[in-house]
């Protein structure tokens, strides 16, 4: 199974179940500030090549745009600037209720416990998406 595959599947999971972001105030982004919920998503290598690719063709890409105790890539407007190649860490949570918890689904759990089982040497190389410094950044 590819990374492409990988995603599409977890898209399919995601609509199918109605899995969305719990919190009454929809999305703020909380959990995309590493320090607030006591982690950072991981990155395999070929989720850094994909994401090297997407930022080669936005030029002007400016990182920590909301600012620099959040991740990275997410914008001021409290959007995630790299959605379409984010990491799969980032694509299966999905905030519990008002906590930074996330939501268990048994089939993403599966789905991603076999790609990495598949793919076991990127996935024991795995980085935290901070240590890594893509393309174009400062």
């Amino acid at each position: 199974m590819t990374l492409e595959i990988l995603w599409g599947r977890l898209a399919d999971i995601t609509a199918r179940s109605g899995m969305k972001c719990g919190r009454s105030d929809k999305c703020n982004a909380e959990c995309c500030r590493p320090s607030v919920i006591g982690g950072e998503p991981g990155v395999t290598q070929p989720e850094i090549e994909w994401i090297n690719r997407f930022l080669a063709k936005d030029r002007g890409f400016r990182f920590y745009e909301a600012g620099g105790e959040f991740c990275k890539f997410l914008g001021k407007d409290g959007k995630c600037r790299i959605y379409a190649v984010r990491p799969i860490d980032c694509r299966v949570h999905f905030c519990k209720d008002d906590s930074l918890a996330s939501q268990s689904n048994r089939e993403v759990v599966d789905l991603v416990g076999d790609y990495h089982s598949r793919h076991e040497a990127e996935f024991l190389a795995t980085e935290l998406i901070d240590a890594i410094k893509f393309s174009g950044e400062p």
